[in-house]
C-alpha cells in the first residue's frame, strides 16, 4: 500500500492562509490606529463614531484582526506541514516501488514530477517524469535499467 499523495491541499491552504494573514494584519493595524486616536482625543469633534463605546469598539476590531491573523498563520503552518508530508510520501512511494536510493525533486510539469533518481549503485537518471495514481502508486516514464543520460 502506498502513502497518499495530496498535491492540492497545501497550495490552496497556502493561498487562503496568506490572504487571511494579510487581511488580519490590516484589520489589526486599523484597530490599533483607531484605539490610539481615540485615547489621545484627536478627533473629538469630527469623529464618525463619537459614541461612548468607541474605545471598546476599536479594541474589538483589534481582537478580530488578531484572530484573523492567527487563523491565517495557522493555515500557513498547516500548508508547510502538508507540503513536507507530501514530499516525504513521494520519496517513500518511489523508493518502495522501484528500490531507488533517492529522488531529487526538480519541479513539476503539469501533474508529473520531474526528478533526478539515484539508483543504489550510484547511477543517476536525470529528468525522469514520475506520475502518481490516485492510490499514490508512482509510475516512472522510462525504464531505469537504461543508461543514465536518458538516451536509448
Amino acid at each position: 500500500m502506498y502513502a497518499p499523495i495530496d498535491l492540492q491541499t497545501s497550495y490552496v491552504t497556502q493561498w487562503i492562509g496568506t490572504l487571511l494573514a494579510i487581511a488580519g494584519l490590516a484589520v489589526l493595524a486599523h484597530g490599533l490606529w483607531r484605539r490610539k486616536r481615540y485615547q489621545t482625543h484627536l478627533d473629538e469633534e469630527d469623529a464618525r463614531y463619537a459614541g461612548p463605546g468607541r474605545l471598546k469598539d476599536a479594541v474589538r476590531e483589534g481582537f478580530a484582526g488578531a484572530g484573523i491573523l492567527v487563523i491565517g498563520l495557522t493555515a500557513l503552518a498547516y500548508a508547510v506541514y502538508g507540503d513536507i508530508t507530501t514530499q516525504t510520501n513521494i520519496q517513500e512511494n518511489v523508493v518502495k516501488k522501484y528500490g531507488v536510493e533517492s529522488v531529487e525533486d526538480k519541479g513539476w510539469r503539469g501533474n508529473a514530477l520531474r526528478a533526478d533518481i539515484t539508483m543504489p549503485d550510484g547511477t543517476v537518471h536525470q529528468d525522469v517524469l514520475v506520475t502518481f495514481k490516485d492510490s499514490g502508486e508512482p509510475q516512472i516514464s522510462r525504464d531505469l535499467s537504461d543508461d543514465a543520460d536518458g538516451t536509448e
